[in-house]
Formats: C-alpha cells, sequence, structure tokens
C-alpha cells in the first residue's frame, strides 16, 4: 500500500492528515531531498496538500510544486580601528522548504524560497550584526575568530530549524590589517599592537561618546523643559478656555431656567383661565338643563291640571246626564201614578 493509500485511508477514518510529525532539528540540517516536490490534489471541493511519494502518477486534478536546494550567499564587510582593521564575512547558506513549512504557506508555494528570502533577511542581518559588534574588544585578535563563524552559522541554522526549514550554513570570516597585511589572527603577536591601538581608539571613542551623551542629555534636559513650559501654557490657555466655556454654559442655563419659569408662569395662567372658563360654561350648562327640567316640569303640571279639569268636567256631565235620567224617571212615575188615579170614563 502506498503511502497516498494509507494517507487516504486515515482521511476515510476521520484522521488529521496536516497533523505531520516533525522532524529533528539534526535531520533537517542533515535531510536535503534534491527530487523533493509538493503535490496538490484539488477534486471539487476537496483539497489537500502532501509530498509526492515515489510511486506517483501525475493527473490532471494533480499540480506538482518543486521544494528545491535554495544556495543563499551573504557577504558583510566591516572597518575597525580607524580603518586599521578590515572584516570580511562570507556566510554560504543552503535551506529547502519542508511540507510543514509550506503548509503553513500554501498560497505562497510557487515562489516559496524567494519568500523565505524576503522574510528572514531582516532576521539573518540581526544574528550577523549581532556577532560582529563584538569585535570591537579585540579580544578576537588574540583567539581568532573560528568561535564566531561557528555561533553565526548555528544561529542562522537555528532561526531556519525553528521555522520548520532545513539548513545548512558555513561562515568564513577573515581579518586583515593595514599595517600587517600578512598577519593571522590568533597565529600571531600582532595583537598587541592591535590592542594598544584599540585601548587608544575605544578611549578616545569613549570620551566623545560620553560628552556626546551629556550634551544629548542638556539638549533632552533643555526639550523636556521646553515642552513641559509648553504644556503648562496649553493647560493653562485650556482651564481659561474651559472657564469661560463653564461661564457660558451657566448663563446659559440660568436663561434656560427664566425661560422655563416664565413658560411655566404662562401655562399655570392659561391652566387657570381655562379652569374658570370649563367652570362657566358647567354653570351655563347647568342653568339651561335646569331651566328646560322646569319648562318640561311646567308643561306636565299643565298637562295634568288639563287633564285633571277634563276628568271633572266628564264626571259632571255624567253626573249631569245621571241627576236629569233621575229626573226624568221621577215625572214618568209621577204621571203614571196621575194616570193611574184618574176615574175611567
Amino acid at each position: 500500500m502506498t503511502e497516498f493509500d494509507n494517507e487516504l485511508q486515515q482521511w476515510l477514518a476521520g484522521g488529521d492528515l496536516l497533523a505531520q510529525p516533525f522532524p529533528a532539528a539534526d535531520d533537517w540540517i542533515a535531510g536535503f531531498d534534491p527530487d523533493r516536490q509538493a503535490v496538490v490534489l484539488k477534486a471539487g471541493p476537496f483539497k489537500r496538500l502532501y509530498l509526492r511519494p515515489q510511486q506517483f502518477s501525475k493527473r490532471f486534478y494533480h499540480q506538482l510544486y518543486p521544494l528545491t536546494i535554495e544556495n543563499w550567499s551573504y557577504r558583510r564587510q566591516l572597518q575597525l580601528f580607524d580603518n586599521f582593521c578590515c572584516i570580511d564575512l562570507l556566510l554560504d547558506l543552503r535551506f529547502q522548504a519542508t511540507l510543514a513549512y509550506v503548509q503553513k504557506h500554501e498560497e505562497l508555494l510557487a515562489n516559496i524560497n524567494q519568500h523565505i528570502r524576503q522574510t528572514y533577511a531582516d532576521l539573518l542581518d540581526e544574528i550577523v550584526n549581532r556577532e560582529l559588534q563584538h569585535l570591537s574588544d579585540g579580544v578576537w585578535v588574540q583567539n581568532g575568530l573560528t568561535n564566531i563563524e561557528k555561533r553565526i552559522a548555528a544561529g542562522v541554522c537555528e532561526l531556519l530549524t525553528l521555522q520548520q526549514i532545513q539548513a545548512q550554513a558555513q561562515c568564513k570570516i577573515t581579518a586583515s590589517f593595514a599595517d600587517f597585511p600578512s598577519v593571522e589572527p590568533g597565529q600571531h603577536n600582532v595583537y598587541l599592537h592591535v590592542l594598544k591601538k584599540t585601548y587608544e581608539i575605544n578611549e578616545q571613542k569613549q570620551i566623545e561618546t560620553e560628552r556626546q551623551q551629556r550634551l544629548l542629555e542638556q539638549q533632552q534636559i533643555l526639550e523636556k523643559q521646553r515642552r513641559l513650559e509648553h504644556l503648562q501654557e496649553l493647560t493653562r490657555v485650556e482651564i481659561q478656555e474651559q472657564a469661560l466655556e463653564s461661564e457660558k454654559k451657566r448663563r446659559l442655563l440660568e436663561e434656560q431656567e427664566d425661560l422655563l419659569a416664565l413658560q411655566l408662569a404662562i401655562e399655570k395662567r392659561i391652566h387657570a383661565q381655562q379652569i374658570s372658563h370649563d367652570a362657566q360654561l358647567k354653570e351655563m350648562l347647568l342653568d339651561s338643563e335646569l331651566r328646560i327640567q322646569e319648562q318640561h316640569q311646567g308643561k306636565q303640571r299643565l298637562a295634568e291640571i288639563r287633564q285633571f279639569n277634563e276628568q271633572l268636567a266628564h264626571e259632571a256631565k255624567m253626573e249631569a246626564m245621571k241627576i236629569r235620567a233621575q229626573i226624568q224617571r221621577r215625572e214618568k212615575a209621577l204621571i203614571d201614578t196621575e194616570s193611574d188615579s184618574l176615574p175611567n170614563t
């Protein structure tokens, strides 16, 4: 079963294909692979990045990106002791990106070596500068430059190795003296002369540095004093402006308070007038209702009197009719009695 089949089985089983173990730093230093290539497999939404296995057949959904071994030559020159000594540094660096590195920078895969150069050029400068600044003490003249060369090479390899970039570095530093062109540091006693001159130069530089430092400190004190005075003036002006603004706001609040009091007084007067007006309207409405009620009651009483009079008239009429009827009955009875009392003829 190939590496691809193993990884496919791992993916189908739910494994993390990106969780690749990082090789040790020693393996990175000695593990360059001239045939290393990155394979990008893209089929629909599925995409993965892996190293090209030995048994590999390129398909239409594969893209290959060579991870070449890059040679990087770095050179620096440095003048010491008022050009009495010239330091020439040559750093031969070889590096190669690993799968772990390109997985983190997949979008830069086509130009991965150029990206590494641009990204770590400044850090390489820092490593070299950090070591070269120790040369001014002159101790290296007696001990040689081998330890410094090893530290620079190791520092550069460590920098790239920690970033998962395999690297090998070899540093060579040569020193030439203006008065002793054939002298090798650490092999001849010329260092006594160099140290003497170094101490003299360093002493002069130290005196000048202290003078410049004192001058700089005085200038900084004056600048701080000037800034403090300027800040105090700005603070005073700001306090005055705040006081004026506060007074303006106070007056504005007083005016608003007076306007509000006047508005409340007007609203109270209007409210009192409205209450009085409403009371008058209610009183007029009550008077009107009372008059209407009295008129209605008067009409009702008149109607009741009229009805009572009509009833009395009707009762009187009926009583008169009864009396007439009684009179008529009595008159008829008398007539009948008189007729019965007369003699028959």
